[in-house]
């Protein structure tokens, strides 16, 4: 079985994680690509949200257009190139993007299976929107750092009740669903957390 497991790319990105990257087929069996560099705060949520950070920026709720270019131009052009009709698409996202992954397994067929480490599952809205959807995607990983409900903005707050429910939502729809705590903040330790959520997927299949 080929399996394309698609990551939006990490702002920041360091050489551990190109490293990581060029072992995940030989470890996995999975090919794992890239996508390109998106704006996080607008392609990635669902609908337009204030900031959350005094200095930061609105969000955008631009996903919609993202995933429509993923469908028609982005991910198909990866495949032309690589050559590949996969027989599986895997989303693995972190932050942000495993929001955007959990939401685009409601709005597309496009993968079977997700990964969301770190969700932003606080955003305004998203838990409630997502009773009401349904899931086409065969299985979901979950994974919260321990010390992710140990900070101090009033936002982030509900984000293990939060993770706990959409949990608990993709399963009441059928979806295989793993969620687990794992040691760290929110974005770190992260290469471990990606061994896990790949394991994980994996396992699955």
């Amino acid at each position: 079985m080929s399996v394309v497991c698609y990551i939006p790319m990490l702002e920041g990105q360091s050489e551990e994680v190109q490293h990581w990257l060029e072992g995940v087929r030989e470890k996995w069996g999975v090919i794992p690509v890239m996508l390109p560099q998106v704006d996080w705060n607008d392609d990635l949520t669902p609908w337009p949200a204030d900031p959350i950070f005094k200095k930061g920026k609105p969000f955008g709720g631009k996903a919609e257009d993202y995933l429509a270019r993923l469908e028609t131009e982005i991910i198909p052009s990866i495949e032309r190139k690589m050559g590949i009709v996969p027989d599986e698409r895997w989303l693995l996202g972190v932050s942000l993007a495993g929001l955007f992954a959990v939401w685009a397994s409601a709005r597309s067929g496009l993968f079977s299976r997700i990964a969301s480490i770190s969700g932003s599952f606080w955003y305004p809205g998203f838990v409630e929107w997502l009773e009401n959807q349904s899931f086409p995607i065969k299985s979901a990983y979950l994974s919260l750092g321990d010390k992710e409900t140990e900070g101090k903005n009033k936002h982030l707050k509900s984000i293990a009740e939060d993770t706990a429910s959409v949990a608990r939502i993709l399963e009441s729809k059928g979806v295989a669903t793993t969620f687990e705590w794992t040691e760290g903040t929110h974005f770190g330790p992260l290469i471990p957390r990606l061994d896990m959520a790949l394991s994980q997927l994996v396992q699955q299949l």
